[in-house]
């Protein structure tokens, strides 16, 4: 076997799922400067050096996809050139407790960058991403949110912790204790939707490449739709041999061509966050979304409110 050459990513996109990050992280590897890695979200250091166990739907599969072993997690970035920069983009990373301390301890100079989005309508995403996977099995929204406690006790996986993983101010003051303010770029998926040019050029700017090229964007996952067909859905989602097999043959691009292809005329919209109930939802975050309005100097009444 070679051996390990030890590069370690150059920035780190960090999350919060379901608010853009991974159509972020897949334009940013257009970028003529940047090696899109094989892997787009490996979470290593979520899980660095121990493979978890998820007591819920699907968490075999989904501990299966994490690379936590050291000398792998190195492999997925050996092959950047040394005029590339590359990066980790892990949607977990925001949520994670120990993600920023395992971080420091390996990229403590890399620049990092967390997008966020209405705590209420990422939850609602969320949940209508595992429900279109078939791993939802409540079917109500606010019931899934009440079963959040007892599912975390349970051991399940970070996905179902719909309401906690919307606490962005307690998350980002996490990631704050071990790096300084101007290393962490903090985008809002309402920017990232409306201006996806202006806010790249931001990206970019951020981890060192130039601000001046334009990429294409597409809309990967940051919008919630329903299948046609449910059967085709669950085969492009859900882990079987065919996925294995492209993951073990297919570079990033491919797959993402592939998964797109098919999502064109497969997924239709789904259905729309009812504007009272998000009201009376956001009332838990109002605490927490004063934080985020502190660290970022953005004026967030908007979350406050109905839609």
């Amino acid at each position: 076997m070679a051996a390990i050459v030890e590069r370690w990513p150059d920035f780190i996109c960090i999350g919060a799922p379901k608010a853009g990050t991974t159509a972020l992280f897949r334009a940013i590897g257009r970028h003529p400067q940047v090696f899109s890695p094989p892997e787009k979200e490996p979470r290593y250091f979520a899980y660095k050096g121990s493979r978890p166990h998820f007591l819920c739907p699907g968490g075999e599969e989904s501990a299966d996809a994490i690379t936590f072993d050291r000398d792998e997690y190195l492999r997925l970035f050996g092959r950047c050139p040394s005029t590339q920069k590359t990066g980790d983009g892990s949607t977990g990373y925001l949520y994670h407790p120990e993600a920023p301390a395992n971080c420091r301890a390996e990229v403590p100079s890399a620049p990092l960058i967390a997008v966020v989005r209405h705590p209420v309508d990422r939850a609602f995403s969320q949940f209508l991403h595992l429900r279109h996977k078939g791993i939802e099995e409540i079917g109500d929204f606010e019931a899934a949110l009440d079963a959040e406690s007892r599912r975390i006790e349970l051991g399940w996986r970070p996905g179902w912790h719909y309401r906690r993983c919307g606490l962005y101010g307690q998350q980002l003051n996490r990631w704050l204790q071990y790096y300084p303010r101007e290393q962490l770029l903090i985008l809002f998926h309402e920017d990232w939707i409306a201006c996806p040019s202006e806010t790249l050029a931001r990206v970019f700017g951020h981890i060192g490449v130039n601000a001046d090229v334009a990429v294409s964007v597409t809309r990967d996952n940051v919008s919630s739709r329903s299948p046609r067909w449910t059967w085709l859905h669950h085969r492009m989602m859900n882990d079987n041999a065919p996925r294995r097999g492209a993951r073990r043959h297919l570079p990033l691009w491919a797959r993402d061509a592939v998964t797109k292809t098919v999502g064109a005329f497969n997924l239709k919209p789904g259905p729309r966050l009812d504007p009272a109930l998000r009201s009376r939802l956001s009332v838990a975050y109002h605490a927490d979304i004063d934080i985020v309005e502190s660290i970022t100097r953005r004026d967030l009444s908007h979350w406050r409110s109905a839609a």
